[in-house]
């Protein structure tokens, strides 16, 4: 009897192994199972989110694509005559529908904008000046600029200064504005400041007041940096004068409507988003229709705008 009592009491402790074994290994399983699917749908997250980025860029460079043939037919036109004023482009956003997709679009003349190989120390430090640094930064910044893009004379080697940046400055013209990065006293909030307000392709040693930027144009005309500092986080609308007597009469340059960047962001009505700037030559030496000089990622300015556009589907904004 006691026999049959233990051999009893092991098979219901083998029942019991037997069951929990069975229950641990359905629990993994269920595990495995979760985790696969959600890592499947992680994956497929991640590659619904790729395309959506890929599809918004390119929806972006087909706007980018649309301004520079506008910028074409507009040259090519001679609206109005050759004694008629010039089309001013200052920047202010346009917003239409492009497959689907919020666009904005802001086309900017390059000679609205302060040369970096081309402007004087004077003017560069009263741009510098205007957006906030003290005189003695504005100066240092300035001249650091200055013996950024100056070449040592032949048989010469170039001074270098104390920097605060890895590496030497380059002593040859700036090829693109995002070498800014490179100068001493420019750190990444001073960089994010200046990159809108600068140029490389201009060639002028002045400014055109009709097509600078809104910041950069308060900044050299003295308004208060307050004031400069809000017409840099939203440009437009704004109320300003162009023919403001503040604004410094020995920097003007009228421009010669020769390189334009155009600015394009693309809103899908899945959210992803692309913003491009792209800088293009009406008057290549090339002798082409225009050239590409630039083009490369742009930070978004108008996102509450293209939202509201999606979110009515388009309703009271015209085709790209």
């Amino acid at each position: 009897m006691t026999r049959f009592k233990f051999a009893s009491a092991r098979r219901k402790r083998r029942a019991g192994f037997a069951l929990l074994a069975v229950i641990w290994g359905t629990g993994l399983i269920a595990m495995m199972v979760v985790a696969f699917m959600t890592s499947g749908r992680l994956r497929l997250q991640t590659a619904h989110n790729i395309a959506g980025a890929t599809q918004a860029s390119f929806i972006a460079e087909s706007a980018i694509n649309l301004a520079t043939l506008t910028l074409l037919s507009k040259r090519d036109a001679a609206v109005g005559g050759p004694n008629a004023e010039p089309i001013v482009y200052d920047g202010a956003p346009s917003f239409c529908v492009l497959d689907g997709a919020a666009i904005a679009l802001a086309i900017e003349e390059e000679g609205g904008k302060i040369d970096l190989n081309a402007a004087t120390p004077e003017l560069l430090q009263l741009a510098l000046a205007g957006i906030g640094l003290d005189q003695r930064a504005a100066k240092a910044v300035a001249n650091a600029i200055v013996s950024f893009r100056t070449a040592a004379a032949p048989g010469q080697i170039a001074p270098t200064p104390a920097s605060d940046k890895p590496i030497e400055p380059k002593h040859g013209l700036f090829e693109t504005v995002l070498e800014l990065d490179q100068v001493s006293g420019v750190d990444p909030a001073l960089f994010r400041a200046l990159i809108p307000l600068v140029t490389v392709h201009s060639r002028s040693p002045g400014i055109d007041p009709q097509t600078s930027p809104p910041a950069l144009f308060a900044a050299l005309s003295s308004f208060p940096v307050e004031q400069v500092g809000l017409l840099a986080a939203t440009p437009y609308p704004n109320q300003l004068n162009r023919k403001d007597s503040r604004f410094p009469m020995n920097f003007v340059q009228l421009a010669d409507h020769g390189a334009y960047l155009i600015h394009a962001e693309a809103l899908l009505a899945s959210g992803q988003t692309s913003a491009k700037d792209a800088i293009v030559d009406m008057r290549p030496s090339s002798g082409k229709p225009f050239a590409l000089k630039e083009m490369r990622r742009g930070s978004s300015r108008y996102a509450q705008r293209l939202r509201e556009v999606i979110a009515s589907n388009g309703a009271g904004v015209p085709d790209c």
